[in-house]
């Protein structure tokens, strides 16, 4: 049986870098993460833990948390899955790319659920092996998402998914991103698409539970139910294979 909990799930959240343009610390670097990450797991029952871009963490470190959260911001670097940088005006980062793809692994390795939002479901898919669009506007023009400003899209959801237990089989969701998934790795699956053919959400095939969404559940009330449903699997973790699923669609969540 899972562990009766006696605290807050502790949740590791990545953040980027920003310099800071006024104040007198204008001109320092400062640790960036948009508060709605923070409030939405805390509304779903868990506790932030903020990681910034450092040294690698150990797998035994990673193993203290009992969830990761990969968030949104800078672009994938294309050099990572083998194409040349175009211009877009949307720089990447490389030492952000490099410590959250070994943050990544870790987690697997150490067996702590992820969640990927926006830029975290593309280096899940990346970090698996995978490949992006390197920019949606000119790769899938069908796409109404150019990164230009927050856009309401429709994710058609797989029934038989972990994202289905938290939104149902569709759901209208805040996207703003400009690369999406273009070849999904064998590793992984995806959940969800919108209309485009763009994947919107991604789950693990097995191995540790990791669960991605092409869109931003932290600006949702209580973050759509994808955050609810990340600490559900947490608490889940031990129980027999399938056993997360038969309770959910007991009403047992």
């Amino acid at each position: 049986m899972a562990q009766t909990r006696t605290r807050r799930p502790l949740i590791g959240v990545t953040a980027g870098t920003s310099t800071l343009m006024q104040g007198a610390w204008a001109g320092h670097e400062a640790v960036i993460l948009t508060e709605h990450y923070v409030r939405a797991l805390r509304e779903a029952g868990a506790r932030a833990v903020i990681i910034a871009a450092q040294d690698e963490w150990t797998d035994e470190e990673i193993a203290e948390l009992d969830g990761l959260v990969l968030t949104g911001g800078t672009d994938l670097d294309p050099a990572l899955y083998g194409e040349e940088l175009r211009e877009t005006g949307f720089a990447p980062d490389a030492a952000r790319d490099a410590f959250e793809t070994a943050l990544y692994r870790s987690a697997r390795r150490a067996g702590v659920p992820v969640l990927g939002i926006c830029r975290g479901l593309q280096l899940i898919a990346v970090a698996e092996g995978g490949d992006l669009h390197a920019h949606l506007p000119a790769d899938l023009p069908a796409h109404p998402v150019t990164g230009l400003a927050p856009t309401a899209v429709r994710a058609r959801i797989e029934p038989d998914s972990d994202l289905a237990l938290a939104l149902g089989t569709s759901a209208d969701v805040t996207a703003f991103h400009h690369q999406g998934v273009r070849r999904v790795p064998a590793s992984l699956r995806a959940v969800a698409r919108h209309e485009s053919s763009l994947v919107l959400g991604l789950e693990a095939r097995s191995g540790s539970p990791v669960l991605a969404v092409q869109w931003h559940p932290e600006l949702e009330g209580a973050g759509g139910g994808v955050f609810a449903r990340l600490l559900e699997v947490i608490a889940l973790q031990g129980l027999p294979a399938g056993a997360g699923i038969k309770a959910a669609q007991a009403g047992l969540r």
